[in-house]
């Protein structure tokens, strides 16, 4: 079977899954918790457009798990079927941003590209967030400047509360027109943020308003 799980559906199923378990916990009432389970598995159906019966076969195991181990288990099944990011070179990482002459480039080696929604690195000596995300079918490129903030928040991206850094974009205006600018509060930690998001759309509308003509 072909790889159909993209790395924020599986974070949904992820979380499905720990949340299940927290919930069915202690729980003696049978009604109850079988409605638990069979809410878990709704809300991850729910995140794929649509299933062939073979890979709903695959989802089906996680209403049935009882314990720790079976939930690590059901997880690590599930690896061979996540979609990869596309691997990338530093050549083509060079290539989403040819109007940037000093460019820092990740280090691609540490890159778990089955486990990112997005790539996005820092150049912290410049104070330069650099993101790499897949919209509307192509790789887009995006550079802005970050402030890290003095206190913990809510991440725009994936929702998740921890440290953040505030990203703006600057996209200078036509003639005679002031320049514009606009960020978001984005974990510190990429990393971290791909293990959270759950949900595309916000990534996906913050990148084609950054790259959109003002």
């Amino acid at each position: 079977m072909e790889p159909f799980i993209q790395n924020h559906q599986f974070n949904v199923i992820k979380h499905q899954a720990a949340l299940m378990q927290k919930q069915v916990h202690g729980t003696i009432d049978r009604e109850v918790e079988m409605a638990v389970r069979s809410q878990a598995e709704t809300k991850i159906v729910e995140v794929f457009d649509q299933l062939s019966d073979e890979q709903r076969a695959v989802l089906e195991k996680l209403p049935h798990l009882k314990t720790e181990e079976e939930r690590t288990g059901f997880l690590k099944e599930l690896q061979p079927f996540r979609i990869s990011f596309p691997s990338l070179t530093q050549k083509e990482v060079k290539e989403l941003f040819p109007k940037t002459k000093k460019l820092k480039l990740p280090v691609l080696s540490e890159v778990d590209w089955s486990s990112v929604t997005y790539v996005g690195w820092k150049d912290i000596s410049a104070s330069r967030q650099y993101i790499i995300a897949y919209v509307d079918q192509r790789l887009t490129g995006v550079e802005g400047r970050y402030v890290i903030s003095s206190r913990k928040g809510i991440c725009e991206l994936c929702s998740r509360y921890g440290d953040m850094a505030f990203t703006s974009i600057a996209k200078r205006g036509h003639a005679g027109e002031n320049d514009k600018a606009f960020g978001k509060y984005i974990c510190y930690d990429s990393k971290d943020c791909n293990q959270f998001i759950q949900d595309p759309a916000n990534l996906t509308s913050f990148i084609k308003l950054a790259v959109k003509e003002v």
